[in-house]
């Protein structure tokens, strides 16, 4: 399929011609034509979009109530030869419409979602014929650029993007550095115009020169009671947007990643085109931004028909061990992707409702240091690993095994084999795959147009064969898993795996990743480890001989319990190696625990510092909290609840859990509590609280009320 078919079958009639053909147009006002500004008001009249042509130049704002979100900001483009748009733009005519429409996600945190926006389309011409379209909903704004078709008009290249951000004040923002090849940064908390530096427990990198100033989302505080988180929905066929700042800040500009080795062009599109939707969350709240499905409702509706093998669930298997040291994913007496090895995680995995295994290391083609990409080989199995017996075994055991295929960087190799090893797995029953991307792409940066298609190939490859995909080194979310459910994870930040071989993420790091990161999708942090020091300290060598390096894992155990209800993705991983889980009573919590919800309340939360999720499956609530390198004495109201009583199982940071010297004491209790009830979570320093919370039955009547 070629990028402009995807494109078409992607946006469909929405984006497309006859859907703007369709729309009631008014032509503009001698007003509107001189500068008045056009305002769409959201449904509940709290937030407003205002777009004026002012001078020939295109320019928008946002309010929310009284409060000036952005003030005027320009808007524009430098297109191919010499063409600029934003310098001397006419608006024609207006068309204004209200779209509301509720939907059912195929999986993610809700069972049920409303869309509902207030929507103005603006005709402009400068040059060529284009169109700005905005949606106002209650809780932020979309807008998005149309390249519409036209006479001596057809593919074009995009040179520059002129989108700005202009704030009123230098607001404090988390933010990441701009980086044209990862997203793997910890957030630091800093005035806007300090923003994008790096975090004090990060080491520097030596791709410096790749630095831009700020990724997406950017979270902001604009007030007391004002939140905004900057970011972009439905990225197809258009490079990733990164945010520069002007003059110094706290205003910002988009940046979009360029091609590698081409100058400065940054796309090569066909008209019609809709660029990706440049999104504005606005909520009183942080824990409102959680709750958001603007990007979302961004996004075109399903595409894939049948969905009925996209199955989210945890899975388990030889990954954590190889980060520690314990094995490697080369051949030899030290490879983790042995047949033995597998067997074992299968079993493990059947025993305790654990869905799908991963090996990393199963195919042949790793090797040690140096470029491997173009070697690897995802149809043959390495020779110490028994592909048909490992996949008979999970059949008997009802586990599924999920393929791993680290391309290395080796791009054209992959997409040299996919059509072949995509219909293999599918032949063989394999639901999934664990894709890679680490190391330098040749011809690409990760995160430019050429890449963002690839991983969209990918993707529709997939779907034709009935294959989940879990990405890793991935471009950022945007809402795409609505149109495409078969995505059903990315690691889309800074995961665990820093924890074993570097200093590692601090506390504080989980209690960020949910109010930015998270607030462009689900993503795969890989939770879950139990021995937070992988051997006590005072051992300097485990059983197998491995030498301790003094790296941890910055939290609790009871944070790492938490971290499942909290962090949303649809492959989630159980990432300890099995003998840390056996004969442990808190594993209880994650045995059968989901990774779809049926609904999602963010019950209090500070960024950076704290926060309580709730989420549904059926009759069963999950619910976790987590803190920062701080204590914290935190009250859990349980007014979700329905009527009647409950059982909670509750884990938490015990007495004498300390995360320096016992980070791994969890204690253990079960209580009949109602939706009146209000559970106290103690909290040390990096540490959780979680609770499983089912409706009481017969048997339960001996249990002991909160008191």
């Amino acid at each position: 399929m070629s990028t402009n078919e995807i494109d078409r079958r992607t946006f469909g009639k929405a984006a497309g011609i006859a859907g703007l053909t369709a729309l009631a147009w008014s032509p503009a006002t001698a007003a509107q034509a001189a500068g008045e500004p056009v305002t769409t008001t959201s449904p509940d009249g709290t937030i407003t979009a205002h777009f004026r042509v002012r001078d020939g130049r295109p320019e928008y704002s946002i309010t929310c109530g009284e409060q000036v979100v952005l003030d005027w900001s320009g808007m524009g483009f430098e297109l191919g030869g010499g063409m600029r748009l934003g310098e001397a733009a006419e608006l024609l005519a207006t068309a204004a419409d209200e779209l509301d429409e509720t939907w059912q996600p195929v999986w993610g945190s809700h069972e049920e979602i409303r869309s509902h926006c207030r929507s103005t389309v603006l005709h402009l011409r400068e040059q060529i014929e284009f169109t700005v379209e905005f949606r106002v909903f209650d809780d932020g704004v979309g807008f998005r650029y149309f390249f519409v078709p036209q006479p001596g008009f057809g593919d074009f290249e995009v040179l520059d993007e002129f989108t700005e951000f202009r704030f009123t004040a230098d607001h404090t923002a988390w933010s990441t550095p701009a980086n044209y090849d990862s997203v793997e940064y910890l957030h630091t908390e800093t005035p806007l115009s300090e923003a994008g530096g790096l975090h004090p427990w990060q080491e520097s990198r030596d791709d410096a020169e790749r630095l831009g100033d700020l990724a997406t989302p950017l979270t902001l505080r604009l007030a007391d009671d004002l939140y905004l988180a900057v970011h972009e929905a439905a990225l197809f066929n258009y490079p990733d947007m990164t945010l520069t700042k002007i003059d110094g800040g706290p205003s910002l500009r988009s940046a979009l990643v360029p091609r590698k080795g081409e100058g400065r062009r940054k796309a090569l599109l066909r008209a019609p085109f809709p660029t990706p939707w440049r999104t504005f969350l606005i909520t009183r709240t942080p824990g409102e931004l959680v709750e958001s499905s603007l990007v979302l409702n961004l996004n075109e509706p399903c595409a894939i028909e049948d969905t009925s093998w996209i199955r989210p669930g945890t899975f388990t298997g030889i990954w954590w061990e190889i980060h520690k040291g314990r094995n490697t994913w080369i051949e030899g007496p030290d490879l983790g992707a042995t047949t033995e090895n597998t067997l074992r995680a299968i079993d493990f995995a059947a025993d305790n409702q654990v869905p799908y295994v991963v090996a990393e290391g199963w195919n042949k083609g790793w090797q040690t240091g140096g470029d491997f990409g173009d070697d690897q080989d995802f149809l043959t199995p390495n020779s110490q690993f028994d592909l048909q017996r490992v996949l008979h075994h999970a059949r008997e055991r009802g586990v599924q095994f999920l393929a791993h295929n680290e391309t290395g960087g080796g791009i054209d190799n992959y997409e040299q084999q996919m059509d072949r090893a995509f219909a293999m797995y599918e032949e063989l029953g394999i639901p999934g795959i664990k894709t890679g991307y680490a190391g330098d792409i040749d011809a690409h940066y990760h995160h430019d147009q050429w890449m963002v298609n690839h991983y969209q190939r990918v993707i529709h490859k997939a779907a034709r064969h009935r294959l989940m995909i879990n990405a890793h080194e991935p471009i950022k979310g945007t809402g795409i898993e609505r149109t495409y459910p078969n995505f059903v994870t990315r690691e889309g930040a800074r995961g665990i795996e820093y924890d074993a071989w570097s200093q590692g993420n601090p506390p504080e790091h989980t209690v960020t990743l949910p109010f930015t990161t998270m607030l462009a999708g689900p993503f795969d942090y890989t939770p879950g480890i139990f021995d937070i020091t992988w051997y006590p300290p005072q051992s300097p060598q485990d059983d197998h001989g491995t030498d301790n390096d003094g790296t941890r894992v910055h939290t609790t155990r009871a944070h790492q319990l938490a971290l499942y209800p909290v962090l949303l993705s649809g492959m989630q991983q159980l990432a300890d190696v099995p003998e840390h889980y056996t004969d442990v009573p808190e594993f209880e919590f994650l045995r059968g625990i989901p990774a779809s919800w049926d609904e999602t309340r963010v019950l209090q939360g500070e960024i950076g510092d704290y926060i309580t999720m709730a989420r549904r499956s059926g009759a069963d609530w999950y619910v976790g909290t987590l803190t920062d390198e701080q204590a914290r004495s935190l009250q859990v109201p349980l007014d979700f609840l329905g009527e009647g009583g409950y059982v909670a199982e509750v884990y938490g940071d015990a007495a004498e859990t300390d995360l320096d010297t016992n980070p791994h004491a969890v204690r253990i209790e079960r209580w009949l509590v109602d939706a009146a009830t209000v559970v106290p979570a103690e909290l040390t320093r990096g540490g959780g609280h979680a609770m499983r919370i089912s409706p009481a039955g017969p048997d339960d009547t001996g249990t002991a009320a909160h008191p």
